[in-house]
């Protein structure tokens, strides 16, 4: 905003018009330099009835928004309609008169919510997805009733929900799609409504904004007591909310201002909202009051001060304030102060304060009379380019920029019972509504004040002499010389010769619509001629201009603060003129070294250059040594020849903004140079490590804030392609590879000789906000990437290395709350865990937990202690979403289900994990142990014993399985070089054979007894008899049969391996039939081929079966 030009009160005559006059002139009131017109459509007989129907007590109120809406409530009716069907350039700077008598519009009539208190339409919300589509529509009760229409053409179609209020009552309804709606109570308490489609049928959402304990109320109350002393009762107590305002930065943030009486709180809302800082504006108020109005110390006790509304212009938000005297006057005085909005940190004060030549009398306030402590006055205002239009239900009061006027115009209406309801802006124009004529225009008259322009053009205008020299039809060749000549049009609001210069230009279908295509190109060539203009009017440049340059004659200055300050407006003018020309929505892409960069996203660029620009030369003071000497550096390599000694190096260098970027990779070099020859005290770096830090800080940051501003200008466009700003282009000298050398720098040379705390602090916030910048850039070109492709993968990884090298800087640093903020702004789940992990905070852990955990937070942080392998610390969570993540783990899941005393889980899991282990025995055998005590304490405090059975069953198997590997003899483990605590877990199988192997030379009944009993674990029954089979043969082989006395049979039988087998399982009470095969399947056996013909085997084998037969029938 151009702050010395709006807050100029100007003096003009004041015009009453009266009824009589109203109805015979199409001008219902007018003065020298404004008229007040009829507009739009008629109101529709809905609105017409319920006004002539009201009493005087029914309270009645409209709003009018951007996109031609209109919506009236009088107690629970609600009407809504399209007051105007016009969009188009020429209606929104000159409407003609045809649109001053339309037909009347279609309605939609719906129902409030009930409510015990008045309804009113600041409660309202209408929105719509396209242009000419039925709206939606949001309203709220004062109470905190909900009711959404999907669609308004279906008054009975709505959902209704309740918000929980506990108590406090609803002031204002504000539009903020996509994210929705914001929902503020008179006590400033926030809600966010967010109408969603689950399975085809609509829905809201409701989301209370987390506000900090104490905010609002006793803080403020404190510091204006200790600041002011005692004020007045009314006034220190009230916590009232003045104003929400919101403003998009990007596809899914808001930032959002709330305004209260004595307080200005921004917040930056997404998935989640974020406080980023509280100011108390009543103290600048009060102050300023003092020293415009009240030039006596001790009038700021006696001030009764009210913020009465406040709108966003630009980077700044505009207030209208309201102040009394009672000691002195009853006088109300007003005042307009504009507040820097800024997200880095809370402004310090006012950018500017001017007292309007306007004030009212207290006695004429009806609702005050009886009041010791009367409430605000009754006045708001609508911002229109550079005019502030304040009203009230009576007057309109007109405070233009354009000329310094002495008194601003007044407009009244003093119809019996006529009231104005509501205001708004539609196409750059204030619209105001009438009970009487429904809504009206405010138009500059003939020769009046045209703020449509506003005060960008309007120094452009001033050289209109100028322009015309530029307008000669020699020129007129060139396709560059049409656009810009229809810009120039534009300017001088010829708005017919600039469509007729654009449609010869673009009537071609190939002209637009590609990529390279006259349209862009010619766009993206006139706003680089623009930002890189030579001084029109400096005589020093008239020998250095190129021959054959045409300028664009946007700037006049002299001074090269003045010049950047004429680019600035000139090209906000030229984004204005593609914009309301329909060319904006057209543009498409340019091709460049990285493949092909959206036009649109190249003018913001060219703007945040001429911002970043502006910034360095508002800190170019003399004596600035290092900006000199790098200015000399990029001359130097943009080899400039100097060949004129009036030009300084800076006019050189401020003169081509589009090559700003040459700036910083010079800059830093200088710097690093500087601090590397220093000698003296290491001390004695800092200072220009600090300086030079806070030179790149504003730069960048009037980039990055311009950018905020203006997203939605990119999503207006073809958006398709990658946009990689230029602060985050790489390259080993571009932009974001001098940010993060300056940040090395700051931290390795300024912190590390930093000798006093508050100094470290000072350089570890401006490396904050240096990461900050950068790390927000590289955000933007990471979300442009479409997901799923090569180019987001590329883009990704090389953001996350960017982004990991400059967090770790903080982590190293041991700055874990700074590292902490930017980890979480910009999603670096790994950084976040480091903060927690170093500070042994395992709250803020589960905090993160439950506000990044649908982001996949904690799956990530599982991931993460176990690849470090702190297992305890991911246990110690008892979160169920890392009960979820361990089901894929159960090597600690048993652990997890132990803790949460789900025994027979953590018995199945331990099972299941030792049926997997197959290379440690001694492993197997602790798990399945673990998995036994489980079970038994399971079977104490479990309900279900036959379950807890089952599983001790399987358990009981597989240890019984382990204690034959126990019991290995010795020589068998010496053999095969087993170490028992080292051993591989052996199946069924391999033990049968160990216990019977040739190396077991010791092996008696019981090792073969063992090997028999090992069958039971073999669950094939072919291997299970083979196996049998082979252990008896096994036995046999143990001795030398043929050699036995014959005549001495049973002796000799009774001290074999084999007749030892069967005399212990005979003794251990075993069933024989099933243990001992059939001699005939014995002799089959290959291993007893030999022993099979040999006549005493025979003998003697039968001679075995015989009297194993006779034991048998004697122990029955």
């Amino acid at each position: 905003m151009d702050r010395k030009n709006l807050l100029k009160a100007g003096r003009r005559n004041s015009l009453n018009v009266s009824s009589r006059s109203l109805n015979a002139s199409r001008n219902l009131a007018e003065t020298s330099n404004y008229a007040l017109e009829n507009f739009g459509t008629s109101l529709p007989v809905a609105v017409i009835e319920l006004i002539a129907s009201a009493e005087r007590k029914t309270e009645c109120s409209v709003t009018l928004s951007k996109d031609g809406w209109a919506w009236f409530v009088c107690g629970r009716q609600l009407v809504i309609w399209k007051f105007s069907k016009s969009t188009s350039v020429s209606s929104a700077m000159t409407p003609s008169r045809k649109s001053l008598a339309v037909s009347s519009p279609k309605c939609h009539e719906l129902t409030l919510p009930p409510s015990d208190l008045a309804h009113k339409s600041d409660l309202v919300a209408v929105f719509s997805s396209e242009p000419d589509s039925v709206p939606s529509c949001i309203a709220v009760s004062p109470e905190g009733t909900v009711r959404y229409w999907d669609s308004v053409a279906h008054e009975n179609f709505f959902v209704e929900i309740n918000a929980d209020l506990q108590g406090q009552e609803c002031d204002t309804l504000s539009e903020a799609m996509p994210l929705g709606c914001l929902v503020a109570t008179t006590t400033a308490s926030i809600l966010l409504l967010t109408p969603r489609t689950t399975d085809g049928r609509p829905n809201i959402q409701c989301r209370n904004f987390k506000t900090p304990q104490g905010l609002l109320g006793s803080i403020s109350r404190r510091m204006s007591s200790l600041i002011f002393g005692s004020i007045s009762t009314h006034q220190s107590m009230e916590t009232r909310l003045v104003k929400l305002l919101s403003q998009r930065k990007d596809r899914n943030t808001l930032e959002v201002q709330i305004l209260c009486s004595q307080t200005l709180q921004y917040w930056q809302v997404g998935e989640t909202e974020r406080l980023l800082y509280q100011c108390d504006i009543d103290k600048w108020a009060r102050e300023s009051l003092v020293a415009h109005v009240w030039s006596r110390s001790n009038a700021i006790h006696q001030l009764r001060v009210w913020v009465l509304d406040a709108q966003v212009h630009k980077s700044e938000l505009v207030l209208l304030i309201a102040a009394s005297n009672p000691n002195l006057s009853s006088q109300i005085q007003y005042a307009l102060a504009a507040l820097p909005l800024q997200t880095s940190s809370p402004p310090t004060g006012f950018n500017s304060f001017c007292v309007l030549k306007f004030a009212t009398d207290m006695s004429e306030r009806s609702d005050s009379s009886s009041l010791e402590t009367p409430p605000p006055p009754q006045c708001r205002f609508v911002l229109v380019g550079s005019t502030a239009y304040l009203y009230s239900d009576k007057w309109i009061l007109c405070v233009p920029s354009n000329e310094p006027l002495e008194e601003p115009d007044r407009l009244e209406v003093r119809a019996p019972n006529e009231r104005f309801l509501g205001a708004g802006v539609f196409n750059q124009r204030p619209v105001f509504f009438s009970t009487r004529h429904g809504v009206l225009v405010l138009q500059p008259s003939s020769g009046g004040p045209n703020d449509s322009q506003s005060f960008i053009d309007e120094s452009i205008m001033e050289h209109s002499h100028i322009m015309a020299e530029t307008l000669d039809p020699a020129q007129m060749e060139s396709t560059s010389s049409k656009l810009k000549m229809a810009f120039f049009n534009f300017c001088r609001k010829n708005v017919y010769e600039t469509q007729t210069l654009l449609e010869d230009l673009f009537s071609s279908p190939t002209s637009k619509g590609q990529i390279d295509s006259l349209l862009d190109r010619m766009v993206v060539e006139l706003s680089q001629k623009i930002i890189d203009d030579y001084p029109a009017s400096d005589p020093r440049w008239t020998d250095s201009v190129p021959a054959g340059h045409e300028s664009t004659f946007t700037t006049v200055s002299l001074l090269v603060l003045h010049q950047l300050e004429d680019k600035v407006k000139a090209h906000d003018l030229f984004l204005t003129f593609l914009r309301n020309m329909s060319i904006w929505g057209d543009l498409t892409a340019i091709g460049d070294r990285r493949g092909a960069k959206s036009s649109a996203f190249v003018l913001m660029e060219h703007a945040e250059k001429l911002r970043s620009a502006l910034a360095l030369r508002a800190l170019h003071t003399p004596g600035s040594t290092l900006i000199d000497t790098a200015i000399r550096r990029v001359l130097q390599e943009r080899a400039v020849e100097q060949t004129n000694d009036k030009l300084t190096q800076q006019d050189h260098f401020y003169r081509h903004i589009s090559a700003l970027g040459d700036f910083f990779p010079c800059f830093v070099d200088v710097v690093c140079e500087t601090v590397a020859s220093m000698g003296g005290s290491p001390s004695d770096k800092v200072k220009p490590i600090s300086n030079a830090a806070n030179f790149i800080v504003a730069m960048t940051n009037a980039a990055r804030d311009y950018r905020a501003r203006n997203i939605d200008l990119l999503e207006q466009c073809e958006n398709s392609f990658e946009t990689l700003p230029w602060i985050a282009a790489p390259g080993p000298r571009s932009v974001r590879s001098s940010i993060v050398r300056l940040l090395h720098l700051l931290v390795e040379e300024g912190v590390a000789n930093a000798d006093d705390a508050g100094l470290r602090s000072n350089l570890w916030s401006q490396a904050a906000n240096l990461a900050d910048i950068l790390l927000d850039a590289l955000k933007l070109y990471l979300d442009s990437c479409e997901e799923n492709s090569s180019v987001f993968a590329q883009a990704r990884q090389e953001v996350q290395s960017e982004r990991g090298a400059i967090l770790d800087l903080f982590l190293k640093g041991r700055e874990f709350d700074r590292a902490a903020l930017l980890a979480e702004k910009y999603v670096d789940f790994g950084a976040l865990l480091t903060v927690c992990d170093e500070t042994m905070n395992e709250d803020k852990l589960n905090i993160y937990i439950d506000k990044l955990g649908d982001s996949g937070f904690t799956e990530f942080a599982c991931k993460w202690y176990m690849q470090r392998n702190q297992r305890e610390k991911l246990l110690r969570l008892r979160r169920p979403e890392v009960s979820t993540f361990l089901e894929n783990h159960p090597d600690i899941l048993w652990v997890d289900q132990s803790e949460n005393e789900l025994y027979l889980d953590a018995a199945r899991t331990l099972t299941n994990l030792a049926s997997m282990e197959k290379d440690l025995y001694s492993r197997k055998r602790t798990l399945l142990s673990l998995a036994k005590l489980h079970l038994v304490t399971e079977e104490k405090l479990g309900p279900d014993p036959e379950v807890v059975q089952a599983e001790m069953e399987i358990v009981e198997a597989e240890l019984a399985l382990l204690m034959h590997q126990e019991q290995l003899p010795a020589m068998v483990l010496q053999a095969y070089d087993l170490d028992p605590n080292t051993m591989r877990v052996f199946t069924a199988s391999e033990l049968i054979e160990m216990y019977i192997c040739d190396e077991n030379v010791l092996a008696n009944e019981l090792d073969f007894k063992k090997a028999l009993d090992l069958l039971n674990f073999l669950e094939n029954p072919d291997e299970r008899e083979s196996r049998r089979l082979r252990i008896w043969a096994k036995a046999i082989l143990r001795d030398a049969w043929t050699q036995f006395d014959t005549d001495n049979v049973l002796q000799s039988i009774s001290g074999t391996i084999f007749f030892k087998i069967i005399e212990f399982s005979l003794g251990t009470g075993e069933d024989l039939a099933d243990l001992l095969p059939n001699p005939e399947e014995i002799l089959q056996e290959p291993q007893l081929s030999e022993l099979a013909g040999n006549d005493v085997f025979q003998f003697l084998l039968k001679a075995v079966y015989e009297h194993v037969n006779s034991l048998m029938e004697a122990t029955r």
